[in-house]
C-alpha cells in the first residue's frame, strides 16, 4: 500500500477556505459544474464512460440492503404517482405488451413462462377462497362468450374431438362408464325426473322405430336377447309366471275376452287346415281324454255334462229329427250286421252237422239230431 503523504499546515488551511467558499457561492458552484458536465457530455466517449461509472456506482451501492429498500420504496412511490396519469398509462401498457410480445417469440422464455405461471397458479389455488372466486370468474366469463352462436358451435367441436380422443383410452372408458351409472342412479332418485326420462325416451324411441330397418333390427335384436335369456330354466319359471298373470287380468275385461276367442277360433280354423295338423291334434285329443278319464270323477262330470247338453240339443226340432235319422240309420246297420254274424254262424254249425254225421255214418253208426237251434233261428 503507497505511503500517504503528509499535509502540510497551509495546505489544510487552504482547503478549509477552499471549501468555506464554496458553501458561500453554492449556487454558483453548482451552475459552474452544470455547465462543465453539459460540455463534457457532448462528447459520446464521456457520456459511455459516464454510463459505466454510474451502472458500476449502482450496483455497489445496492448490494446493501438498506439502500436496496430504500430505493425500491421510491421507485414504488415515483412509479404510482406516474400511473395516476392516464396517458403515462396507455403508454406504458402498450409498451409493456409490445415488449412481452418480443419476449415470447424465444420458445425457451415462453416455455419457462408457462412454468412460472402454472407454478403460481396452483399456489394461489391452494386457498379456497381464491379457488371459489375464480370458479365464479370462470363461469361468468364463459357464459358470456357462450351467448355467441359461433362460439357455441366451435367449442361443441372442441369438446367432442377431446372426448372422442378420451375415449381411445380404455381406463377412461370405463371411469366414465361408472360415473355416468352412479350420476344416473343419483339423478333417477328423483321421481320427476324419472317420469321426465321415461318421456323422453319413449318419444325417441317412437321416432327412431319410423325407420323401418330400425325396426327390423331392433326385432331381431329382441329375439335373440330374450332366446338368450330362455336358456335359464329360472328366466323361463318367472316368465310364464308372468305371463299367466298378466293373461288373467286382461281376461277379466269381456271385450278382450270376445277378442280373444275370436283370434284363437280364426286361428285354429287356419291351422287345422292341414290334414297333419288335424291328425296330430286328434290323437292329442284322445290321449288327454283317454287320461283324463282314467278319473271317476271326471267320467262322472263328463257324462251329466254330455247329458245336459243333449238335453237342451234335442229341445231343436230339427236336432231331434236329424237324431232318430241317426239312430233308425244306426240301428238299421246294427241289425243287419247282427243278422250277417248269425248267418255266417248257422252256416258254420250245418257245415259241422254234416261232417258228424258223414263220420258217424262212416263208422256204421246212424245218429239223427234235430236241429233246434236252426228252427229258434228261423222262427
Amino acid at each position: 500500500m503507497p505511503k500517504l503523504r503528509k499535509q502540510s499546515a497551509l495546505q489544510r488551511i487552504m482547503r478549509q477556505h477552499l471549501h468555506s467558499y464554496r458553501e458561500r457561492n453554492l449556487n454558483d458552484d453548482r451552475l459552474r459544474n452544470s455547465q462543465q458536465l453539459a460540455t463534457r457530455r457532448q462528447d459520446p466517449e464521456y457520456r459511455e464512460n459516464e454510463r459505466e461509472r454510474d451502472r458500476a456506482a449502482h450496483s455497489t451501492r445496492r448490494q446493501a440492503v438498506n439502500y436496496r429498500s430504500a430505493e425500491q420504496e421510491r421507485d414504488i412511490l415515483a412509479h404510482s404517482i406516474l400511473r395516476m396519469n392516464s396517458s403515462y398509462r396507455a403508454t406504458e401498457q402498450a409498451r409493456d405488451a409490445l415488449a412481452h410480445a418480443n419476449r415470447r417469440m424465444d420458445p425457451t422464455y415462453r416455455e419457462e413462462e408457462q412454468q412460472r405461471d402454472t407454478l403460481a397458479h396452483s399456489v394461489r389455488r391452494m386457498d379456497p377462497t381464491y379457488r371459489e372466486e375464480e370458479q365464479q370468474r370462470d363461469t361468468v366469463a364463459h357464459s358470456m362468450r357462450r351467448r355467441d352462436p359461433t362460439y357455441r358451435e366451435e367449442e361443441q367441436e372442441r369438446n367432442t374431438l377431446a372426448h372422442s380422443i378420451h375415449r381411445m383410452n380404455a381406463t377412461f372408458r370405463e371411469g366414465e362408464q361408472e360415473r355416468d351409472t352412479v350420476a344416473r342412479s343419483v339423478r333417477r332418485m328423483d321421481p320427476t325426473y324419472r317420469e321426465e326420462e321415461q318421456q323422453r325416451d319413449t318419444l325417441a324411441h317412437s321416432i327412431r322405430r319410423m325407420d323401418p330397418t330400425y325396426r327390423e333390427e331392433e326385432q331381431q335384436m329382441n329375439t335373440l336377447a330374450h332366446s338368450i335369456r330362455r336358456m335359464d330354466p329360472s328366466y323361463r319359471e318367472e316368465e310364464q309366471q308372468r305371463d299367466t298373470l298378466a293373461h288373467s287380468i286382461r281376461r277379466m275385461d269381456p271385450t278382450y275376452r270376445e277378442e280373444e276367442q275370436q283370434r284363437d277360433t280364426l286361428v285354429h280354423s287356419i291351422r287345422r287346415m292341414d290334414p297333419a295338423y288335424r291328425g296330430e291334434e286328434r290323437e292329442r285329443d284322445s290321449l288327454a281324454r283317454s287320461i283324463r278319464r282314467q278319473n271317476e270323477e271326471y267320467r262322472q262330470v263328463e257324462r251329466e255334462r254330455d247329458t245336459a247338453m243333449h238335453r237342451v240339443r234335442r229341445r231343436n226340432p230339427v236336432f231331434r229329427i236329424m237324431e232318430q235319422e241317426r239312430n233308425t240309420s244306426a240301428r238299421r246297420v246294427t241289425r243287419q250286421v247282427a243278422k250277417q254274424m248269425q248267418e255266417r254262424k248257422y252256416k258254420h254249425e250245418t257245415s259241422s252237422e254234416k261232417f258228424s254225421k258223414e263220420k258217424k255214418f262212416v263208422a256204421g253208426i246212424e245218429v239223427t239230431t234235430t236241429n233246434s237251434r236252426y228252427f229258434e233261428v228261423q222262427s
